[in-house]
């Protein structure tokens, strides 16, 4: 496993910003500042929401690289981390999955690469831009327009994306055609959008007067677009796909005047990292480019997963749905209540159970493996015992796997928090034996068997080489799978932190804090 180098500048992150709530109307004088970049704070006044952040204000606290990491060290380790914001477009929990046009697009890109994928969210004070200079994750992957101010701090990618900025306002209002339309309204952007400054010319240059505002960091496009089918907001300026996919589940909305050219969308990589942003060129070069007609020319994958998100309105309205995002119910399976009440006497978070299910059943309780393992955590039926017959019964099935998952949980528990977690879902995984010959490796080679960072996650690859596994006693296995399985758990499972209490389903403004992997099992 590579470390992440620092380079010449150690900088931190800054702390996090006081909070200040309120929408801000510029009618004139404050709205004429100019933004510094597309990751800027929109509006005069700040409001860091508890749940996820917005985008930063002006210089990020990490301006420049602090790490050298490129894409040969991402493939040395095996995990590619994608730093994103959450919302309904690029990044989101739904049916206990991971989804979002942005990640779908970068989940193929990593598979390429050999990859596993992890999404990194901020936490409230931390900016898009420091967490990439500062190696907490490798890529920008949010939607977010080009923007030629940010040359100094970060690079970026071929289009991802193409889109305008268009007016949003309620259905059979009896506007008048274009920016005739805005006369007398309040015109609002999601926060952080640096458009908002283009808005304020637009109606400065026009003869047309309306008030331009900043909804609070936090309240995604989606949400601005609520507001005002709801009559809570007068018009918003969003992008045009958004908006176009929003009246799919809101009637009460319709498109009013573009107000800007055709922009695109990109991702952004660190000054350092040349390697990963050819690569992410090649990728992106396969998957959409613009023909001599000006037309976007889109390959089948890319366009399947365009679709899915911002043309097919009954994926549309699917994804939508509360009962399957744990951001608007509190829940993450229908579950919960029996994983909670099963692990209730077992030093066992159900959230990391519940991230272990998703995996090997996407809680499909009939679920059966080529190999025979069955049900919910798919359990194979000789090390069931009592349950072995009744695997497929949600009940049955849950307490036969976590009789298994308590066993080899327990005998970890002289390690550190985070590998007793990621030494169990291996175990849970490879089975017992292969571990252990991927322990006897890590000795042999002079690496710590009881680690995962600098031990397991490289040990366990190497069982795929002759020269590895032939003088181990269970042989070849596929132990990048396993590496990449115990990665993709511990991601799902702190996303699921984020979004769910470990009591219980809870509102959604009442969300568990993101901390890091330090006793996952112990407390709320």
């Amino acid at each position: 496993m590579i470390s992440r180098k620092p380079a010449s500048s150690p900088d931190r992150l800054a702390p996090a910003r006081a909070s200040r709530r309120g929408l801000r109307l510029s009618p004139g004088a404050c709205g004429g500042a100019a933004l510094a970049a597309v990751l800027a704070l929109g509006g005069c006044q700040e409001r860091i929401d508890e749940r996820f952040p917005d985008r930063v204000t002006g210089t990020p606290a990490v301006p420049h690289p602090t790490v050298q990491v490129d894409l040969q060290d991402l493939q040395d380790q095996g995990i590619l981390r994608m730093i994103t914001l959450y919302n309904s477009s690029g990044y989101f929990i739904h049916k206990g999955g991971q989804a979002g046009f942005d990640f779908e697009l970068m989940k193929r890109f990593a598979q390429e690469q050999g990859l596993a994928l992890q999404a990194v969210i901020p936490e409230p004070g931390e900016d898009l831009v420091s967490l990439l200079n500062s190696g907490q994750g490798d890529v920008v992957a949010t939607g977010l327009v080009l923007d030629p101010g940010l040359e100094s701090w970060v690079t970026w990618t071929r289009p991802t994306n193409f889109v305008h900025k268009v007016v949003v306002w309620q259905r059979d209002q009896g506007r008048k055609e274009g920016l005739a339309g805005l006369a007398g309204l309040k015109v609002f952007l999601p926060h952080g959008d640096p458009y908002r400054s283009k808005v304020l010319d637009l109606r400065d240059e026009s003869t047309v007067h309306f008030f331009v505002g900043a909804g609070l960091p936090g309240a995604h496009a989606e949400d601005l677009l609520a507001e005002v089918a709801n009559g809570e907001l007068d018009a918003v300026v969003v992008d045009d796909v958004l908006a176009k996919a929003a009246m799919s589940y809101l009637p009460d909305i319709e498109l009013g005047p573009t107000v800007g050219e055709r922009m695109p969308t990109v991702w952004l990589v660190r000054h350092n990292s040349p390697e990963l942003r050819a690569a992410l060129n090649a990728f992106l070069k396969k998957h959409i480019r613009v023909g001599p007609d000006g037309e976007t020319r889109r390959s089948q994958t890319y366009g399947i997963i365009y679709d899915r998100y911002f043309e097919n309105p009954v994926t549309i309205r699917g994804f939508q749905a509360p009962e399957h995002r744990p951001d608007k119910s509190g829940r993450i399976s229908a579950y919960d209540d029996l994983i909670r009440s099963r692990t209730e006497t077992l030093d066992l978070d159900w959230r990391m159970v519940a991230a272990l299910i998703y995996q090997e059943s996407r809680f499909y309780p009939f679920a059966r493996s080529k190999a025979g393992a069955e049900g919910l955590m798919q359990v194979l039926p000789r090390f069931a015992g009592d349950q072995a017959d009744s695997l497929f019964e949600a009940a049955a099935n849950l307490r036969a796997g976590l009789r298994l998952m308590e066993e080899t949980y327990s005998r970890y528990a002289y390690l550190d928090s985070l590998d007793r977690w990621r030494f169990t879902l291996a175990e849970y995984h490879a089975g017992n034996g292969h571990v252990t010959d991927a322990r006897r490796l890590a000795m042999d080679l002079g690496r710590d068997p009881n680690r995962w960072e600098g031990g397991l996650a490289e040990t366990l690859p190497l069982l795929m080489q002759r020269k590895y596994y032939e003088n181990l006693r269970y042989g070849y296995y596929r132990g990048a799978e396993t590496v990449a399985y115990v990665e993709e758990i511990l991601n799902r499972y702190r996303m699921y932190m984020r979004l769910v209490p470990r009591s219980g389903a809870a509102a959604p403004d009442s969300l568990d804090s993101a901390a890091a992997l330090a006793e996952p099992a112990q407390g709320p």
